[in-house]
């Protein structure tokens, strides 16, 4: 059996991706993807079984490369609201230098592909482990709100989704001002 060529692999994801940005997910065709990723076909198929593996392999690729992202530059002994604070700009800024990341996680919540197995599910939650971390650790700091953790991070998550698209329609980056703002008022949001 051949061994997976990891360049490769990413290759044919990152092309996906871009792919999917463009024509969508019904329109991304495994013959198209081949031709755009300079592959033979069959070479998509070595490492996809077929569309519905690449795109839960997809999936869980762009869960790997944001949590990464999401940890950077956050050092353990500070704070718990400069972590916190970090880490939400870490994502913001995520999502604006990679907006087909959203554009392609949009589209697959609203796609039949999302329907995860358990170990999809598990995987995805260790992937946001570190924003649900904080969140709880704060609770217990009585820094935090006592609401459902889960509930708190689509709260942050869901305010910095929609202010990275409407710095990316505007094609603007965000300011030091209007990050302090932002994080103002998403810490007032989740604070007790």
């Amino acid at each position: 059996m051949r061994t997976k060529d990891e360049t490769k692999v990413k290759l044919i994801l990152n092309t996906a991706l871009k792919m999917i940005a463009r024509v969508g997910l019904a329109g991304l065709k495994m013959s198209d993807l081949a031709k755009e990723a300079g592959v033979a076909t069959g070479t998509v198929y070595i490492y996809f079984e077929d569309k519905n593996h690449l795109i839960r392999e997809l999936y869980m690729y762009l869960h790997h490369a944001h949590a990464r992202d999401l940890v950077r530059d956050i050092g353990e002994s500070e704070p718990l609201k400069i972590k916190i604070k970090k880490m939400s700009r870490n994502y913001l800024l995520d999502q604006v230098s990679h907006p087909e990341y959203g554009a392609f996680l949009e589209q697959y919540f609203r796609s039949p592909y999302a329907e995860v197995n358990d170990a999809m599910r598990v995987e995805r939650e260790l992937l946001t482990q570190p924003l649900h971390s904080l969140v709880v650790e704060g609770q217990y700091q009585s820094l935090i709100k006592e609401a459902d953790p889960v509930l708190l991070v689509t709260l942050i998550c869901g305010m910095l989704n929609e202010v990275a698209k409407k710095l990316i329609y505007a094609q603007q980056e965000i300011t030091p001002s209007e990050w302090e703002l932002t994080f103002s008022v998403l810490w007032d949001g989740i604070r007790s």
